[in-house]
Parts: C-alpha cells; sequence; structure tokens
C-alpha cells in the first residue's frame, strides 16, 4: 500500500509539472503583454467620431454627333471620391471631401456629354485632382453654421454618381452651381421646413473665387411635409464676372426641385430653372428657363430603370455661347437599366438623345450616347 501511494505521489507530481510547462509555453511571453496591438485606422476614426466614405467610378461610353459625323469612345476612371467628416448634432464640426476623375467629365463631374459641352469638348481631357468640398461646422439648437465650401443648394442632381439615378448629368445641371464658397446659415424652423441664407462669391462663373468684390446672396426654404414628399425653392442673385461677355454685372438663379415617392416602387420627381443675367454699359441682358422631369422604378430588390425627359431655352443664346440676336433650344432624353448586385455596387447602361437647335441658322447637332458606368461605394 505504502509503495502504491508513493507511485501515486510520483504519476501526481509528473503531471501537475507537466500541466505547468503546457500552460508556461502556451502563454504569451511578458514583454507581448505589455504591448498592446495598434488600433486600425477605422477603430481611430470610430472613436474619433470621424465618418469615412468614398466611392469608385468608372465608365465606357460612346457618343455620335450628328453634324460633323463624329464617333467617339472610351474608358474613363470617372470619379475617384474620399470624404472625412466630423460634424455632430451639436457643436464645432468640419468636412473635406476630395477627388479626382478624368474625361469625360470634368474634375466637378460635370458630363461633357450635356449639350453646353459635348460639341466643344468631346471627350477631351485629362485627370485632375479637386477639392470638392471643405467647411467648418458649428451648430446650436436649431441653427446651423457653415464656413468654407459646399455643396450647391440649386438642382436636383450633384457632382456625385452615387447620389443620382443616371449616369449623366441633366442639362440645367450644366446651368447651374456646382458648389458655393462663403457662409451658409440654416434654422431647422419645424421638424418639417429649414430657411436658409447665405452669402458666397458667385453662382456661375466664380463660385469658388471672386472676380472683384461683389458677392451673390442666397435664400432657400426646404419642406419636407412627409416621407414620401419633399420641395425646395432656392435663389441666387449678386454681383459676378460673367465669363460669355467678359463683363462683371448681376445675375440671379431660381430653381425648385419638387420629389414624390407614389409607391413603394415609383418615385417622380420635377426641377425648374430661371435664369438671367442684367444687361451692362457694354453688354445685353439674357435669360433662360427649363424644367427636367425625373422617374425610376424599381423592378425588383436589384433592378430599377429610370428616364429624364428635358428642356431648356436660352433664350438668347448666353449659356450656348451663340450671339446674342437667337437663342438655342435645347432638349434631351435619357432612359437608364440600373442594377445593384449587392448594397455597395451598382451597374448602369444608359441611352441619351440630345437635339439642340439653332433658332437662327435653323441648324442642329443630335447627339447619340450609350454609357455603361459601375461604381463601388464604401
Amino acid at each position: 500500500m505504502r509503495t502504491d501511494r508513493s507511485y501515486a505521489w510520483i504519476i501526481s507530481l509528473g503531471l501537475v509539472s507537466a500541466a505547468g510547462t503546457a500552460a508556461a509555453e502556451d502563454a504569451p511571453p511578458a514583454d507581448a503583454a505589455a504591448k498592446p496591438a495598434l488600433p486600425s485606422v477605422s477603430d481611430i476614426l470610430t472613436a474619433s467620431g470621424i465618418t469615412a466614405t468614398g466611392y469608385v467610378d468608372t465608365t465606357f461610353a460612346y457618343q455620335h454627333i450628328q453634324q460633323t459625323n463624329t464617333d467617339y469612345n472610351t474608358f474613363a476612371l470617372q470619379q475617384a471620391a474620399l470624404t472625412l467628416s466630423y460634424l455632430p448634432t451639436s457643436g464645432f464640426g468640419a468636412m473635406v471631401n476630395v477627388l479626382d476623375g478624368e474625361s469625360p467629365y470634368d474634375a466637378t463631374g460635370v458630363a461633357v456629354s450635356s449639350s453646353k459641352t459635348e460639341q466643344q469638348n468631346g471627350f477631351t481631357g485629362a485627370p485632375s485632382f479637386y477639392l470638392m468640398q471643405a467647411y467648418l461646422q458649428y451648430v446650436v439648437g436649431p441653427l446651423t453654421v457653415q464656413a468654407g465650401k459646399f455643396a450647391t443648394l440649386a438642382g436636383a442632381e450633384t457632382w456625385n454618381p452615387t447620389t443620382n439615378s443616371q449616369v449623366t448629368r441633366s442639362l440645367l445641371f450644366a446651368a447651374e452651381p456646382v458648389t458655393n464658397t462663403g457662409l451658409r446659415l440654416t434654422y431647422a424652423a419645424t421638424s418639417t421646413l429649414n430657411v436658409i441664407l447665405g452669402v458666397n462669391n458667385g453662382w456661375f462663373a466664380s463660385e469658388d473665387v471672386s472676380t472683384g468684390s461683389g458677392k451673390t446672396l442666397e435664400a432657400a426654404v426646404a419642406f419636407t411635409p412627409s416621407k414620401t414628399l419633399s420641395a425646395t425653392a432656392q435663389i441666387y442673385y449678386g454681383r459676378e464676372f460673367l465669363a460669355n461677355y467678359g463683363v462683371t454685372g448681376n445675375s440671379g438663379l431660381f430653381d425648385s426641385v419638387v420629389t414624390w415617392t407614389a409607391t413603394d416602387t415609383l418615385s417622380v420627381g420635377a426641377s425648374v430653372d430661371y435664369g438671367w443675367v442684367q444687361n451692362t454699359s457694354t453688354s445685353p441682358s439674357a435669360k433662360w428657363y427649363g424644367v427636367a422631369l425625373y422617374g425610376t422604378l424599381a423592378l425588383n430588390d436589384q433592378f430599377h430603370v429610370s428616364l429624364r425627359p428635358e428642356y431648356l431655352a436660352d433664350k438668347d443664346g448666353y449659356l450656348s455661347g451663340a450671339p446674342h440676336d437667337h437663342g438655342v433650344d435645347l432638349k434631351e432624353i435619357t432612359a437608364t437599366l440600373g442594377y445593384d448586385p449587392i448594397k455597395s455596387v451598382e451597374v448602369r447602361l444608359e441611352g441619351r438623345y440630345d437635339a439642340p437647335t439653332d433658332n437662327s441658322a435653323a441648324t442642329t447637332s443630335k447627339s447619340t450616347q450609350l454609357w455603361a458606368e459601375a461604381y463601388y461605394k464604401f
């Protein structure tokens, strides 16, 4: 019995020793335990409240211009964008939005396939880095103050392809500001009504850097009475450089956008513009107006179709750079099929037909375009 107990003690001590050795081998070195793993960039951003978003947008485009019997086709990296923002619901915040892109969009994301520029530029251009937005923000109660460079209030479309339902931009988009540089105040009067006032360098040719001492005032109201209906109205008016006349003068733009989600699968909308420049001692007055209609129908969870018919009357030829003694009527219709294989990816196929008419010479430069687009957003 004593011998058996001695063997038992020896075996027990051996097992304890083996377990201790195994535990020592499995345990991390003391210096490793003292050095915790470094946090990732996403961890740092999340902890600091900074949001990082972006997208990469690529296309293939074909365009035929009837008047010159000219064809273009090209692959392009339309835009690669990154946005860093810290915009709390109260106190100070900031946002920076940068992008890089190449033809057939210019740096601000304006499609040169818009009738305003397609005949001048075709598919020419080069990649260009662009600071789209950069502003400071301060929120106190219902008041938001922004200072810097920010997205314009005008229009139904933006430079960001992920916020639009179609590949190309509208005619109205080419006649509206893209961004404004200045000071903007937004007051939430009620849960459904915002009132906006601001002053900036200009809305047309001088949206980034003022060419004179004149400034442009902006005023807007945004009304959202329900989840299915929204309406905005905004006006820009001020003194800036009138590029097509080569002089400084007064100009204005009135814009209104209405969007209605008719059903779970159908949304429709309309955008209306009226713009003008006042006469100076060396240049005449000019005006233009237009309307774009929008419709998007979801066929299922992944496929949707969009349609945009549009008309823009450049009554005095100012937008088109035509002689002042006649105007130019611009018309286009665009149809798009969109496919979302996953939430962060969209593929689009689009057909567009432009038919501008020179009212003096009675000539047209009709354009047919076919587009394929794919973007990834994060």
